[in-house]
């Protein structure tokens, strides 16, 4: 009996995972079905849909939205289109922080898993910081020491971002130089 060479686990692997890509890029790819103009009513669902945290490859999944390359597009041809979704994910954050003390509280987004949740709690810590840096982005304190001597400069130099102190300019020589040298 002539026995059947087995295949190369690499190669099978490599082909394994080219199936699983094409799958991927066939879900994404936009179908017939799906719209491709915008609509007020369309960029309002998408906005609503992002601010009550889905993500945005969750949205593009749904036939009835666009593809996330045609959303991608409006945003790079429409800068306002762009701050909209922006907006968007500003509200996004802050329902990311009503999820976090949801899942903190033990409440109905709470998995049970204390290992799980703390993992949730962290990654939405974390994109909640990165969608809206004002109200939930890390604050970073910076002290600043000035260690440049303050100088007494005349009326015509003030303004020029030097640090300046109010009163009268004495004319003192240094001490050490004889004046006919200067």
């Amino acid at each position: 009996m002539a026995k059947t060479p087995k295949p190369n686990g690499a190669k099978a692997l490599s082909v394994n995972a080219m199936t699983a890509g094409k799958e991927i890029q066939a879900k994404a790819k936009r179908t017939r079905k799906q719209p491709y103009r915008r609509t007020e009513k369309l960029t309002e669902e998408i906005w609503a849909r992002l601010a009550a945290g889905y993500s945005l490859i969750e949205i593009c999944e749904d036939p009835k939205m666009p593809g996330r390359g045609t959303i991608s597009k409006w945003m790079a041809a429409d800068p306002e289109f762009e701050k909209f979704i922006d907006d968007a994910y500003k509200w996004k954050a802050r329902y990311f922080g009503e999820a976090i003390e949801n899942i903190a509280s033990g409440g109905s987004l709470s998995t049970g898993d204390i290992r799980r949740d703390e993992l949730k709690v962290k990654a939405l810590m974390w994109l909640a910081g990165k969608y809206n840096r004002k109200v939930f982005g890390d604050s970073q304190q910076i002290e600043v020491t000035d260690t440049r001597p303050v100088i007494n400069l005349p009326a015509q130099f003030q303004g020029f971002g030097l640090p300046v102190i109010e009163g009268e300019i004495s004319n003192m020589e240094p001490e050490g130089q004889d004046e006919n040298k200067l």
